[in-house]
Formats: C-alpha cells, sequence, structure tokens
C-alpha cells in the first residue's frame, strides 16, 4: 500500500490525520514530522484538541520490542503526554504492554492503532485504522488532573485571558467561558455550532465552526445556508473571512490573525482585531442559524431513511 514507511505514510498521514482523529475520538494536530529525539527520531509529533502533546510511531509489520522501546524513549525525551502506536499486526504480548502502561504507567496515554488497506470496486487500497487498545475515561482523567502546565501552556492561558477581557466588551457570548492553556477556547452557537478562538506560536484565529456529527455531508449541508448568504455575511464584517475545512474535517468560516502566543508584543493589536471580527461574525451569521440547523437536519434524516429503505 506505502512503498516507504517514512517517506510516503507517514507523509500521507500527516496531511491526512484527521482520518486517525476519527477512530481515536479526538482531534489531532500535525506538528512535526521526524522530530529528532537524541540519536533517534519520532515519526510523527502531534498536538491533541487539549494541547497535550502526542508523538506517534508507525510500524507497517507485526509489532516488536524496538518500537515499543523507541515509543517509551520518545515520551521521555520529547517529553510527550500521549502516545500512539500504529502497527500492521499486533503481537498479542504488546497488547497486554500497552494495556498495562495504560494501567500503572502514569503520566501518559497510550494507544494501539492497526491500519490496513482496503480496497474498493478495483480502487487504491486505501488506509484503514482500527483502535486495538487505549486508555479508559477514568485512567484519562485521572492522569489530566495530575499534570502541570508547562510554559508554552501558561503562556496560552495568559493570551485568552487577556482576548477573553477583551472579548467581553464587545459581545457576551463568551461571558461564562474561563483561559485556558490549550489551542483554543469556544462558546456554543446552538446545536451543531460553536464559536471559538484558537492560538498557535505564529497566528490565532476567531471561527465558527459546525459539527453534527461524523459524517461530513451534514456538515455541509449546513455550510451551504452560510456560504447562499455569503456576500452578506462578509459585508458585515471588516476584516477578510476564510471558508475551510480544517485538517480535522470541520466547515468553518474564520478570521486569522498573523500574531501567535510568541508575538506577545503585538497581543493587544491582534485581540481587538479577533474580538471585533467575532462580534461581527456572530451577528452576521445569528440570523442564518436556526436555517443552517434546519438544513443539517434535514439532511441526517434523508440519510437514515435512504439507509432504512
Amino acid at each position: 500500500m506505502f512503498a516507504h514507511e517514512a517517506y510516503d505514510f507517514t507523509a500521507w498521514l500527516e496531511e491526512n490525520i484527521g482520518v486517525l482523529s476519527d477512530v481515536l475520538g479526538f482531534d489531532l494536530t500535525p506538528v512535526e514530522r521526524e522530530r529528532s529525539a537524541g540519536d533517534f527520531s519520532a515519526d510523527l509529533l502531534a498536538e491533541d484538541e487539549h494541547g497535550h502533546r502526542v508523538t506517534i510511531e508507525n510500524q507497517l509489520e507485526q509489532t516488536d520490542h524496538k518500537h515499543l522501546g523507541q515509543v517509551l524513549t520518545y515520551l521521555a525525551v520529547l517529553d510527550t503526554e500521549v502516545a500512539i502506536w500504529i502497527t500492521a499486526d499486533a503481537r498479542p504480548e504488546h497488547v497486554s504492554a500497552v494495556s498495562w502502561l495504560n494501567e500503572n504507567a502514569g503520566g501518559a496515554d497510550f494507544y494501539l492503532v492497526k491500519v490496513e488497506g482496503v480496497q474498493v470496486d478495483g480502487s487504491r487500497p486505501a488506509p484503514l485504522f482500527t483502535r486495538i487498545v487505549g486508555p479508559s475515561l477514568e485512567t484519562r482523567s485521572a492522569e489530566q488532573t495530575k499534570k502541570e502546565w508547562d510554559k508554552r501552556d501558561r503562556v496560552r492561558y495568559r493570551f485568552f485571558e487577556k482576548l477573553l477581557e477583551c472579548t467581553s466588551e464587545r459581545t457576551n457570548r463568551f461571558s461564562n467561558v474561563s483561559p485556558k492553556g490549550r489551542r483554543g477556547v469556544s462558546a456554543s452557537g446552538g446545536y451543531g455550532f460553536s464559536f471559538g478562538y484558537s492560538v498557535s506560536q505564529r497566528e490565532s484565529r476567531a471561527y465558527l465552526y459546525m459539527h453534527f456529527g461524523e459524517t461530513q455531508a451534514v456538515n455541509d449541508a449546513a455550510f451551504k445556508v452560510f456560504r447562499e448568504h455569503r456576500e452578506e455575511i462578509e459585508s458585515h464584517v471588516d476584516h477578510e473571512l476564510d471558508w475551510v475545512q480544517d485538517e480535522n474535517r470541520r466547515r468553518l468560516i474564520r478570521h486569522v490573525v498573523d500574531v501567535g502566543y510568541e508575538n506577545e508584543d503585538r497581543w493587544d493589536e491582534a485581540h481587538e482585531e479577533l474580538a471585533k471580527s467575532m462580534a461581527q461574525l456572530e451577528a452576521a451569521v445569528k440570523v442564518h442559524l436556526e436555517d443552517a440547523q434546519e438544513a443539517a437536519d434535514r439532511y441526517a434524516r434523508q440519510a437514515e431513511l435512504s439507509q432504512s429503505g
């Protein structure tokens, strides 16, 4: 299916990480491929939706002790909090080992994922992921309470703390939202919608996104309603809007500012622009939210009837 693990599969996974996110049940964002870890290099470094560092080790063959050792090494050297080991064939001994680590190691979540190629009607084989083992909800909750924020988390917390203060002067949408040391903060926009802010090292964003479930076509049905009124919506917003599908396959309307958490000397400028854009975007789409919800529900019902029929 892939001629070379690093050049082909890892590169493909970096571009299509949303497929893995869907299987694991949480969003992943790629950060760096072939990240150096002493004399070794991790296949892929990522972040989850809470800003936790994730290392992904790919092994397109049967699991072995060498790769298990590499997974543990990357956790220690790169100070990551989640480990995902992708393999074509998991030995029972290693399934037991990963389960044991989740129950006894503490400080990290471990996932073992199987990948195989599936082919439909003569098409090119495509990767199919299956979660073999991962942490329980109880284990993850307990570990998260023990984690300490590192410098980056504290910086992001301060970024959102000041941004939410600035936002409160323009809209009460985020009045019940607390700052976090994660990649983003969000507030409900009603069923299927969220307004939010996110920040990375070099840019920050204000956005509305659609999340009606795993079926992308339902999100598209809601997105289409806004697209039909794009000119009207953009006329009420002073800043340029992007209409996109993000790396996790969500549909978003967003405004991007070229100031991230590393550019603290420009935070005031970014906060003013983001808060203004958010207030204008909220007001511009508000009259279309109900229609978009109905469009998504209508599509979902039609899909269910089609399947049952």
